[in-house]
């Protein structure tokens, strides 16, 4: 009786075991692709949203105004160049690609101890996405060159009228605020009017779904964690 009551409750114990190791791999291979699409457009609206917070600089001696990338998100900038950057260089150029890398989700590629096939089909990836976001880079840098010719003469204008002591420094202050923030303004519904943010967004979008292709469970949660702020 004893032994009958001992093989039940083991034979009870090892479906138990078996019930719960099909929930655990069937929950670990599960992924919905809602649950995907909503991931990658999450980071695709934070990408355009860096965009948008980039700031607009004023050099009062100089009269020349910018915004930083020339108002391109740093995730657009990306490409197979980026893999590696040097941390401390003397060439500009390179102090230039270390600085995208550092500012999108490259960083977030950099630890994740990928093999040598992962870096071999990321660098062929991150050269598509080069190519798919150039024409829009393109239009953008053209935007951005045209207002800083325009702007440039009213910030020289203001900075004229200070200098000559016709204008206090809380008006010279106000009035590059002001200047400042109608460059920002005219830049964003310049490129939306040439669709920019749609092209950019397509080619992250693309790229962001061929990442997940590439790297493995664990890896693309580590990623979506670090690339998620």
């Amino acid at each position: 009786m004893k032994k009958n009551i001992r093989n039940t409750a083991l034979a009870i114990g090892l479906m138990a075991l078996v019930m719960v190791g099909c929930k655990k791999d069937k929950f670990q291979n599960f992924e919905p692709t809602e649950n995907l699409d909503y991931e990658l457009q999450s980071m695709v609206n934070q990408a355009q949203d860096d965009g948008d917070l980039l700031e607009v600089y004023v050099d009062e001696n100089t009269s020349e105004i910018a915004v930083q990338n020339e108002g391109i998100s740093a995730d657009y900038l990306v490409n197979e160049e980026d893999f590696g950057s040097p941390s401390n260089s003397s060439n500009p150029a390179d102090n230039s690609r270390k600085h995208i890398a550092d500012n999108s989700f490259i960083r977030c590629l950099a630890h994740l101890n990928l093999d040598s096939a992962q870096k071999r089909k990321l660098a062929i990836v991150l050269a598509e996405y080069k190519h798919c976001n150039a024409s829009a880079i393109k239009r953008a840098r053209s935007i951005h060159a045209d207002l800083q010719k325009k702007f440039k003469e009213l910030v020289a204008e203001q900075v004229k009228l200070y200098r000559n002591n016709e204008i206090t420094k809380e008006e010279f202050e106000a009035r590059i605020k002001r200047i400042r923030n109608a460059f920002h303004k005219e830049l964003r519904e310049l490129q939306l009017k040439e669709k920019l943010q749609d092209a950019f967004k397509n080619c992250h979008d693309k790229l962001l779904r061929q990442i997940h292709g590439i790297l493995t469970e664990r890896q693309w949660l580590a990623f979506v964690k670090c690339y998620k702020r």
